[in-house]
């Protein structure tokens, strides 16, 4: 008797096997050639009709579930079961001041109507459309009429209308031709009937706790067709009568592409007024794509547990991605966990994806219009700028040149490439890891020739400073840092200060080495008795700690440090006196605290110190303080003051609102050195 046939194996090769196996345990078949006969031709399709059906019917498997799903339909259509709606393509917002010179006119208002134009400047070579939204009404000041804090959106503005049929769209689903949208400028009003001419304003809804019957609302969706809205059935919502009139007003965006315009222009005379100035308050920004099928399959269960209330910080986050999609990384946490904490507060940071930081503007409207209406009443929202820890890769490179074909150009371009890929996928967001070790990997990889290579991190940070006022200031690297030597320490960028001369000189900071892990105190813990004259001693392994003691009758009452000394990691204090006894005292040793100063360089190249304590380093926990700080210009033309210091460990893990990146436009951030094996 046959066995039966082996039906577990799905690609196209074992089928057939497993189908010649069976057949060749028939007796008619016993000896046959497959290969030779017209019979292999009918086994080459039963097997492809087979392998195609299982591929089929695996995909289908797959499609059912949010997490292997792959077509966007699919994928859209988990999401809307767990009240998700994709975010579309969202238009950049500026905010501007239009100032209108009236000149000899009466007029005491001026109107600016929902759709005016403006035409940005150049950007890759086009210019981009900006609309205003709102209806705004000001009056007069003096001859001028501003408009101050003007918002206007990238797009133009399209209307469409439908005419509802019951017969032929009796669940009154309506397809927007468009693909650019941008849902959130979505309007939509309705007349009942050609005849009527009462227009009612439907409002989108997305929760259905508050929708009656009778309210006038409409629903969102994404489709294989577009974007869709749908309307009620006199349960949930108000039904559309037949022969009512849709009309829906939206704008087409551009999304990205119009990030960054910095300078607008009216296209049109406004009530007959043309003597326009505008003033640019924010840059547009918040321009941002269609939401992703990875997004959405990642933010669609996390905003299901949210039910639409922000409670936890899972919450934060996931409600603030899907609401404002220009956000690239988003940071948030608790004031209990903040450094000091802040009860009773909530912290956000937001990296947006055309720029380094939101402004104002943007950061007020997200807290307007994002979080205060889902937040709870007793807990307020901070919206915080990420903190970016840039690091500065040094790469020493050794090669075989018999291996490759590359020149030293061709070769470090590639080592580049690739450092700028590794921070690509592995940097530039929140809660970010910086691993030395798979960093020299990737380096490794780049070519066949490369033997190995050397990467020394240094960290660095950038601050605005604020000019002619004295003032201390703290930069947190958060991450462990290393002590300097005289060729290897932290070093500033340079900048002016005045002397004790109050001679401007342009000075940086540098960490004086060796000057860390002294004797920070000592205390007395036994006052003893009849001392006159101690000696205090202090052994231990580091050098040059030395104190003295303060007697009063008789007693120990103090011991001050006259030379902290350094290295030390533990310490033993000594009281010894011909004729007292009993004293005991214990040494507090710094917690590896290094002190800055700042210096210039004369016409002979010798080193000035103007300030000896301008400052200090912590080690372990990568505060920087200088003290008492008054700097009246910055010499790089950004204005911001770098600090830069060799990393401590080979792992440098983000907390809180710090980015680690590269700065790619900053030459000295990724250089590669060369050398060929022997």
């Amino acid at each position: 008797m046959a066995s039966r046939l082996n039906v577990s194996e799905l690609d196209f090769d074992t089928i057939k096997e497993n189908l010649k196996s069976f057949l060749q345990q028939q007796s008619e078949f016993t000896d046959y050639d497959f290969e030779g006969s017209g019979l292999n031709v009918l086994l080459d399709i039963l097997a492809y009709n087979t392998h195609y059906n299982a591929y089929y019917l695996n995909m289908i498997a797959n499609e059912a579930f949010i997490d292997s799903a792959v077509l966007r339909d699919s994928v859209v259509s988990h999401a809307k079961l767990l009240g998700y709606t994709p975010y579309s393509r969202s238009a950049a917002l500026a905010t501007i001041t239009l100032t209108v010179e009236s000149g000899s006119n009466t007029a005491a208002e001026l109107t600016i109507p929902r759709g005016y134009n403006f035409q940005s400047n150049l950007i890759d070579d086009v210019s981009y459309n900006f609309v205003v939204l709102e209806e705004t009404t000001v009056t007069k000041s003096n001859t001028q009429f501003v408009f101050e804090n003007l918002t206007i959106h990238e797009g133009n503005f399209v209307t469409y209308s439908f005419t509802h049929s019951q017969s032929t769209n009796p669940k009154a689903f309506f397809t927007l031709p468009d693909e650019n949208i941008d849902t959130t400028t979505l309007s939509v009003s309705v007349r009942p009937s050609a005849s009527n001419t009462d227009i009612a304003t439907y409002t989108d809804v997305t929760e259905v706790l508050d929708v009656s019957a009778t309210s006038e609302v409409y629903f969102l969706q994404e489709s294989r067709l577009g974007y869709q809205i749908y309307f009620g059935d006199d349960v949930i919502g108000k039904k559309l009568p037949d022969g009512a009139i849709v009309t829906v007003t939206y704008l087409v965006t551009s999304g990205t592409a119009a990030n960054k315009a910095n300078d607008f222009v009216p296209t049109q005379t406004l009530d007959g007024f043309d003597d326009f100035t505008v003033d640019v308050v924010t840059v547009a920004a918040g321009g941002a794509e269609k939401e992703s099928v990875d997004n959405i399959k990642f933010s669609a269960p996390l905003q299901y547990t949210t039910q639409n209330r922000l409670v936890t910080v899972k919450d934060y986050e996931a409600y603030i991605l899907q609401n404002y999609p220009s956000v690239d990384s988003i940071s948030v946490w608790g004031g209990e966990d903040n450094i000091p904490p802040v009860y009773g507060k909530v912290f956000v940071s937001l990296k947006p994806r055309a720029n380094y930081y939101l402004s104002l503007t943007e950061k007020q409207r997200v807290i307007d219009e994002i979080i205060k209406p889902k937040s709870m009443l007793s807990v307020k929202t901070e919206i915080l700028d990420p903190e970016y820890l840039y690091l500065i890769v040094n790469n020493k490179v050794k090669y075989d040149s018999r291996k490759t074909t590359s020149s030293e150009t061709t070769l470090k371009t590639a080592i580049r490439n690739a450092v700028i890929g590794y921070k690509t996928t592995n940097l530039d967001k929140f809660s970010s890891i910086f691993i030395l070790s798979k960093f020299q990997d990737t380096i490794d990889s780049v070519d066949n020739s490369i033997l190995g290579s050397e990467t020394v991190i240094r960290l660095q940070k950038r601050f605005e400073p604020t000019l002619s006022v004295s003032k201390t200031y703290e930069i947190a690297f958060n991450a462990p840092l290393h002590r300097g030597t005289i060729s290897n320490k932290l070093l500033s960028s340079e900048f002016t200060v005045y002397d004790a001369t109050n001679v401007l000189r342009t000075v940086i900071v540098e960490e004086l080495p060796g000057s860390f892990t002294g004797i920070s105190s000592i205390e007395v813990s036994d006052a003893g008795i009849d001392y006159v004259s101690p000696t205090v001693t202090i052994t231990g392994d580091g050098t040059g700690a030395t104190a003295v003691a303060t007697v009063r009758n008789g007693t120990i009452q103090s011991i001050t440090i006259t030379n902290r000394g350094t290295n030390y990691t533990k310490a033993v204090v000594t009281i010894t006196d011909a004729s007292g006894y009993g004293a005991t005292a214990t040494a507090t040793i710094d917690s590896r605290t290094g002190t800055l100063r700042t210096v210039y360089f004369n016409s002979s190249a010798e080193r000035i110190v103007v300030d000896s304590e301008a400052g200090t380093v912590n080690y372990d926990t990568g505060l920087i303080t200088l003290n008492d700080l008054k700097v009246e210009s910055v010499i790089p033309s950004d204005g911001l003051i770098r600090i830069d210091i060799e990393s401590e460990e080979g792992i440098i893990e983000t907390v809180r609102n710090t980015i680690i990146t590269i700065d790619e436009d900053d030459p000295v951030s990724i250089v590669t050195t060369l050398s060929r094996s022997a």
